[in-house]
C-alpha cells in the first residue's frame, strides 16, 4: 500500500511508524532529522510468535534487528545464555566494516 504514495508521504508515514525506535534507541541519538527520515524508509517490521527461531548459529546475518516489543532468548545447546528486550539490538556487527 505504501508504495502507491509519493516518496515524501512514504517517508512521513515511515518516520511516524518508527518514531518510538528512533527516539528511544541510543544508536540514533546523534542522527540528524534527514538521516532518521532516510533510515525509517529502510526498516522492515517483522512479527515472530513465541518459540519461533529467528537466527540459527552460523547463519550469515545481513542486518540489524531492533526489538520494539517482547523479548528474545539467546540459546546455546538449549540453555538460555541471555534475554534481550525492548530497545535491544542484535545481528550483524556494523563496526566490522570500514564504510
Amino acid at each position: 500500500v505504501l508504495k502507491g504514495f509519493p516518496d515524501c508521504l512514504q517517508a512521513d508515514i515511515c518516520l511516524h511508524l518508527n518514531r518510538n525506535l528512533l527516539n528511544n534507541c541510543a544508536a540514533f541519538s546523534a542522527s540528524s532529522p534527514g538521516c532518521l527520515r532516510a533510515l525509517s524508509m529502510r526498516f522492515r517490521t517483522t512479527h515472530a510468535p513465541p518459540g519461533d527461531t529467528l537466527v540459527h548459529r552460523g547463519d550469515v546475518l545481513s542486518g540489524l534487528h531492533f526489538i520494539a516489543r517482547g523479548s528474545v532468548e539467546i540459546l546455546k545447546d538449549d540453555m538460555v545464555m541471555a534475554i534481550l528486550g525492548k530497545d535491544d539490538i542484535f545481528g550483524e556487527n556494523p563496526l566490522l566494516y570500514d564504510n
